[in-house]
């Protein structure tokens, strides 16, 4: 692959996870994507950021990977945002580091598909709490990629992991090439 793939995966609670962590374990077993699980690296928030930015650097792809949590991502995901894509580094003046590289938003929610349309339970699309992030990418001037998004993942059989699975190792091929 001529594109490497950064993944930054964050889940609080990973032993519960019936989806994401299966997706984040097989996508680091391929040897294009380099996988930065922020709960294990940074267990009291303390986000390395120049090891973090130089990581960025070396990479051609940046997908967040995450359970939506109230409407958006876990804090250390946020925390990670907040403080890694500084000004002069990922916008502004200086050196831009992110233009031109791929983005992808790779993301889980409890609710199925029915939960997230005007009026149902969560009130809106899941595009609309997805906006933040790709603002903030499309801000840095990186090329947004459509999500890749599992929706009622709490309700998904232990067989059908598996094709999701291989539907997301094709996704991040997709933004190795």
């Amino acid at each position: 692959m001529a594109n490497p793939v950064l993944i930054l995966y964050a889940h609080p609670s990973p032993n519960r996870s019936k989806v994401n962590r299966y997706l984040f374990q097989a996508a680091t077993a391929l040897d294009f994507i380099r996988g930065h699980d922020l709960y294990d690296l940074y267990p009291h928030m303390h986000v390395d950021v120049a090891a973090e930015q130089q990581a960025l650097r070396q990479h051609g792809a940046v997908v967040l990977q995450f359970p939506l949590y109230w409407y958006s991502a876990p804090s250390l995901m946020k925390e990670w945002i907040d403080t890694v894509l500084t000004s002069g580094f990922s916008h502004g003046g200086g050196e831009q580091a992110l233009a031109g590289k791929k983005f992808m938003v790779a993301v889980t929610t409890g609710g199925g598909f029915n939960a997230y349309a005007d009026g149902a339970v969560h009130g809106a699309l899941l595009s609309t709490y997805l906006a933040p992030f790709e603002q903030t990418a499309r801000f840095c001037g990186m090329h947004i990629e459509l999500p890749f998004i599992v929706q009622g993942a709490g309700d998904i059989a232990a067989s059908a992991v598996n094709e999701i699975t291989e539907q997301y190792k094709s996704r991040l091929a997709g933004l190795g090439e």
